[in-house]
């Protein structure tokens, strides 16, 4: 299946296990997070405030308009976000609704993907080998797309909690009015944190199957592809440009010539060009620290396959929670990352950022630099409180701030070894 590329930021052991990957892709994206100061608070209008006009949603809250009105009125939500086609080529919305017991989050993604056959990936052998904790079931609806119901169980009292998700997909082709072959795909996912005493085998979702299917086959949404795909132009085959043309030995030589004195580095496996993994320790326990060099020419990191997550952060979005907006603003606040950007003499750009943990649903300290040199090279240096992306936090804090690995990466030797070989 294709990356839904949500905006979804689950609670408990579902919203850690989604900020693994979402730091994850966002640091190997290079993405310049300045841009998260452009999000604003706003209200959904209800279906009774709407004036009944058939025009497709373009906005981040007509978006979420018209995800809500396809789902059962008696709902109420304490969150949501959204982002347009005017705005992403990745339309999304997320809502919090609440359900008595920590809420229930629901997810909708739009993707588009390149393809010649659709087919090739969708219903069910999209997922690969099946999981423990993973179920499937297709069916061919009347005009040949395929529809799709998943459900996922992860965790347990092992891993601090348990996550149920529900998912219905429908896959269908591109839209005809492309010059080439694609394929579409609208995800509704469900998903639950259990609390002490809800049993995984009997708990009732706030929505059925039923329900989540008939909200992601509503004719508005191919009305949605077809406007991005009139405003974007046909999808990315996800391809992007390969990574500079470095050797990871390279990478990690450079990096122990300019690391703070006293660090324990132990060297990762990779073998990829223009990426390098190690694993540093001052004393304080393990930390990881990755190593990205991308190439001046072709596609910047983030486009294709990844840019749903690039709009995450760079794209307007719109929420509702005013009450949680306020107190944040009032206690100071910010569960994103913060970023200083600066400009050196010779025109490179340096974005500095730290994404602390927020509690215990979040234990994870990431802090990383992006140095785009005057030719479009760009060298990312990130280091996490963890020994690797899968392994729960070893240490309170990153081993390496932003201020250190702004240092480091700002060291000539870099710029030695990335731009002059």
């Amino acid at each position: 299946m294709t990356d839904n590329g949500g905006a979804a930021e689950e609670r408990g052991a579902g919203r850690a296990r989604r900020i693994r990957r979402t730091r994850r892709t966002l640091l190997s994206a290079a993405i310049v997070t300045a841009a998260m100061a452009s999000m604003a608070a706003a209200a959904p209008t209800s279906a009774a405030e709407s004036d009944g006009s058939a025009e497709v949603p373009r906005t981040a809250e007509e978006t979420l308009d018209a995800l809500t009105a396809l789902l059962p009125s008696s709902l109420t939500y304490s969150e949501a976000e959204a982002e347009g086609v005017d705005t992403s080529e990745w339309p999304s919305a997320y809502l919090v609704a609440e359900d008595g017991s920590g809420g229930t989050s629901l997810q909708l993604s739009l993707n588009r993907w390149a393809t010649d056959d659709w087919h090739d990936i969708a219903g069910c052998q999209g997922f690969g080998e099946p999981e423990e904790g993973f179920t499937c079931e297709q069916t061919e609806l009347a005009d040949g797309s395929i529809l799709s119901f998943v459900t996922w169980d992860f965790g347990g009292p092992e891993d601090g909690g348990e996550t149920l998700e529900w998912e219905a997909w429908v896959e269908g082709p591109g839209g005809s009015s492309l010059d080439q072959p694609g394929g579409r795909a609208v995800v509704l996912t469900e998903a639950h944190d259990l609390t002490d005493g809800e049993d995984p085998d009997t708990y009732q979702p706030l929505l059925d199957f039923e329900q989540l299917a008939a909200a992601v086959q509503a004719p508005v949404w191919q009305q949605v592809f077809d406007a991005v795909d009139a405003e974007y132009g046909a999808p990315s085959d996800g391809e992007d440009t390969p990574s500079a043309d470095i050797p990871p030995a390279a990478l990690r030589d450079t990096f122990r010539q300019v690391a703070p004195e006293g660090m324990q580095i132990t060297d990762g496996e990779e073998e990829e060009p223009g990426y390098a993994t190690l694993q540093v320790d001052d004393g304080q326990g393990p930390g990881l620290v990755d190593i990205t060099v991308y190439g001046p020419e072709g596609e910047e990191p983030g486009d294709g396959a990844d840019e749903a997550a690039e709009g995450e952060l760079s794209s307007e979005v719109v929420s509702f929670a005013e009450e949680d907006v306020a107190s944040a603003e009032e206690e100071g606040e910010d569960e994103g990352p913060q970023c200083e950007d600066s400009v050196l003499p010779d025109g490179t750009e340096v974005s500095a950022c730290d994404w602390p943990p927020t509690g215990e649903d979040d234990p994870y300290d990431l802090a990383w630099v992006d140095v785009t040199y005057p030719d479009g090279t760009i060298l990312s240096i990130s280091a996490l409180n963890a020994p690797d992306w899968e392994t729960e936090p070893t240490r309170a804090a990153a081993p390496l701030g932003p201020e250190e690995l702004q240092r480091i990466a700002t060291d000539e030797a870099w710029r030695t070894l990335v731009l002059e070989g």
